[in-house]
């Protein structure tokens, strides 16, 4: 009969888990049990079992070697008891063969001094508070880098974690998809713990990316776990905190690792270009380094770097140099670290290129490549360029391939559009494709400084045009109000202190003084400026530095030699000048406080009536007919004309909707302006197809402009004979009405306008009903 197979058991003293045993106990126990045969109540784990002479049974002891328990190897009276921990029992286990765990009640000096200092060291850590949490959402003061060790994971073993069982699901299934160890769950598990404790030591909800650069490691294992549990917040570029790409070791890695960024060499300071290598010196260091000691270089005075002849290799080439000027300094030119077999100079053309010249003109200078970006800016002066492509059409201009077809694609829009400044705009981007490249985005600045120079060169629809194939950099300067421009301009002129002052009644202005107002806008502001500055150079002429010391005399004098409209305006902006300083308290008194303004309003006046006849046949395009009906008809203001939109002309009910504010005042057609109307969509339409305006009235350059702006007020008044106005016909037709109903109701309701300039109008229509009896 042959002996059975054995099976795997616990041991009955130990409970060791062993494999292939018939016997109930373990081999080590059996050791154990021959050496000790006394019995008793072990103090540790309060079970009974063989005793060793301190006291201790085997398990216990092996845990305390194993846990370095020191309270239990000190016999100290408030350790309470310990839980038995599973082992895993091996033939010939060589902690079986250990010396017995000697203790002296005395105080050795053996063994429980050494007892005593991990003692110590177990309670410094146990009192020392460790991400100890904040109350949540409080902001800190200041944010510090954290030192995270293994200590800081043991002392949170015992304390519970807010959202641990939020994550620990995550954690079993990301360990469950990748297939990965059980260890591997234990030992990100405890990274994760610990980046939870600093998430309620920050007292944020979610916590920051990139604090995950202080934990001890499995940074990256962690940010894929907090990120599916919610209780990260993202960085705006995803982070990798692993110093080289493993994926095969790490395959639950999502977020690839960042490109490798220019950067400065720590030895020789050279510029080195992003490469494949994430080294922090470049090539050329690397091997100088193998070569030479390192120690503290005697010309630029650095220390701890590889030295030939007492330098560094930056200092190392001038010898000869500090040898003929020895009073130079220390100073090294900066360099920049090619690869090995790139020079300094590319070619012109592509190599796909094989005729990149149609004719013998000149040739453009270095084209930057692709992706290459400039390590100084400057701006560029093109009275040079102008110079040598003097008397060269631009098809003949020597260019690239892609540059050559961008000038072909603006060529055909163009002429779909049918554009008056056909020549300009072609002109304009072959000269800049020519002499910087099509590759690379081009800067609005250069547009603008390059038309500035020839009048036969457009800038706006060259730099839409790149806009809207990505290929411009915009300059925010470039964007501004020419109004604000222009004021801040002036008042740099300004002597000091008198343009704090000037500017302080432009905050008022703009309603960025002491008190609430409606902000007035650029163009008037400048309008103001305009007619003070004048007035303030004189007064700094004469020896005045400071508002505070103009008088009522200055003032006159100031106006005495103005009439009519000009005095009055300059007596307003000197009101409301002072006034603002006076609200700011700049100033003490105000010097214009009952300077008289007058009248600004006169009596409106008609035209003759011959000069209105023929008025329509003068007008020669569609655009004109429809200027006048509206104004000499219906007594539309300029402003309100040039914001008329298509959609509110509605031809089938014989309306026109005029947008004021929030209001809108509804015109009823009759059948001239509707002809007139429908005749200018018909020759818009027809004219320029494609136009996306959405104002009625468009001109040449308003239709294919992609900003879609209303026409200037100056095409307006080009559909008039010479010695009319727009503000003079319009007068005229509400004049005219008031003679014939003088009701004020009725031109309120016909024209929209206030009932004070109704009355007005019925006043110089019917002066007689205005006219006060004597008392």
């Amino acid at each position: 009969m042959t002996k059975p197979v054995g099976s795997a058991r616990s041991c009955e003293l130990c409970l060791v888990w062993s494999v292939l045993r018939w016997s109930r106990i373990c081999s080590s126990c059996k050791a154990w049990k021959a050496a000790y045969r006394e019995r008793g109540v072990c103090p540790r784990c309060r079970h009974e079992a063989h005793l060793n002479p301190d006291g201790l049974c085997r398990p216990c002891l092996a845990a305390i070697r194993a846990e370095e328990d020191a309270e239990w190897a000190l016999l100290l009276p408030e350790a309470g008891p310990r839980a038995l921990q599973l082992h895993v029992g091996i033939y010939n286990d060589p902690g079986t063969r250990s010396r017995p765990l000697v203790r002296q009640r005395g105080g050795g000096r053996q063994v429980n001094e050494a007892w005593r200092s991990k003692l110590r060291r177990q309670q410094a850590v146990a009192k020392q508070v460790v991400l100890e949490p904040q109350v949540s959402g409080q902001l800190p003061l200041f944010t510090a880098p954290r030192r995270l060790s293994g200590a800081t994971v043991s002392a949170l073993a015992g304390r519970p974690v807010e959202e641990w069982e939020r994550v620990r699901p995550v954690l079993k299934a990301i360990a469950a998809r990748h297939r990965l160890s059980y260890g591997w769950e234990m030992k990100v598990g405890e990274m994760a713990r610990l980046a939870l404790a600093v998430r309620t030591a920050e007292g944020a909800e979610r916590l920051p990316e990139p604090l995950l650069r202080d934990l001890p490691n499995s940074a990256d294992a962690v940010r894929l776990i907090l990120l599916e549990a919610g209780l990260l917040e993202p960085a705006p570029q995803p982070m990798r905190f692993s110093r080289a790409d493993q994926p095969g070791r790490a395959p639950y890695l999502s977020a690839p690792l960042p490109p490798p960024a220019p950067r400065s060499c720590v030895d020789c300071q050279a510029w080195v270009p992003a490469r494949s290598h994430r080294s922090r010196r470049c090539t050329s260091c690397r091997h100088w380094r193998q070569k030479h000691a390192r120690g503290r270089c005697g010309r630029c005075g650095r220390d701890h770097l590889p030295l030939r002849n007492g330098r560094c290799r930056s200092c190392y080439p001038y010898q000869r140099w500090d040898a003929a000027w020895p009073s130079t300094s220390g100073a090294t030119q900066l360099t920049i670290d090619l690869p090995a077999a790139v020079g300094g100079w590319t070619s012109t053309f592509p190599v796909e290129d094989p005729t990149p010249r149609t004719s013998g003109g000149p040739p453009p200078t270095q084209i930057v490549g692709r992706g290459q970006t400039a390590l100084f800016t400057l701006r560029r002066s093109w009275e040079p360029v102008l110079e040598r492509l003097r008397g060269i059409d631009p098809s003949e201009m020597p260019m690239t391939r892609t540059a050559r077809a961008l000038v072909d694609e603006l060529d055909q829009m163009i002429k779909d559009q049918r554009s008056p400044a056909y020549r300009k705009n072609i002109r304009t981007l072959a000269t800049l494709v020519y002499w910087l490249g099509a590759d690379q985005a081009l800067h609005e600045r250069d547009v603008y400084d390059l038309a500035a120079l020839d009048a036969n060169m457009a800038a706006k629809p060259v730099c839409q045009f790149l806009a809207a194939r990505g290929l411009l950099v915009e300059d925010p300067a470039l964007h501004r109000d020419a109004a604000q421009v222009r004021v801040e301009t002036v008042m740099v002129e300004l002597p000091q202190p008198l343009a704090d002052e000037v500017r302080a009644w432009v905050k008022v202005l703009r309603a960025q003084g002491r008190r609430e107002d409606e902000p007035r806008s650029w163009s008037g502001i400048r309008r103001y400026l305009a007619c003070l500055q004048p007035t303030l150079t004189s007064w700094t002429n004469t020896g005045v530095t400071s508002l505070r010391e103009i008088t009522p005399d200055h003032i006159e004098q100031a106006l005495s030699p103005l009439t009519g409209h000009n005095r009055r305006q300059l007596s307003s902006v000197l009101r409301s000048c002072f006034r603002a300083l006076k609200r700011e308290r700049i100033i003490f008194l105000n010097p214009a406080r009952n300077l008289p303004v007058g009248d600004w309003k006169s009596l409106p006046t008609s035209i003759p009536s011959d000069r209105l006849a023929g008025l329509l046949d003068e007008a020669g395009s569609p655009f004109g007919r429809l200027v006048v009906a509206l104004v000499a008809i219906h007594a539309l203001p300029a402003h309100e004309i040039l914001a008329l939109r298509t959609v509110d002309l509605d031809l089938a009910h014989g309306t026109l909707e005029v947008r004021r504010g929030l209001l809108r005042h509804t015109l009823y057609l009759e059948e001239l302006t509707h002809r007139l109307a429908s005749q200018w969509l018909a020759y818009r339409h027809r004219r320029w197809p494609a136009s996306a305006n959405p104002h009625l009235l468009v001109s040449q350059k308003t239709a294919p402009d992609p900003d879609h702006p209303p026409v200037a007020i100056g095409t307006l008044r080009l559909m008039l004979p010479r010695g009319l106005t727009l503000s003079g016909l319009r007068q005229d037709r509400i004049l005219n009405e008031a003679r014939e109903t003088a009701d004020p109701l009725r031109l309120v309701r016909l024209f929209g306008i206030a009932e004070q300039t109704a009355m007005r109008y019925v006043g110089a229509a019917h002066p007689e009903r205005t006219a006060k009896l004597p008392r």
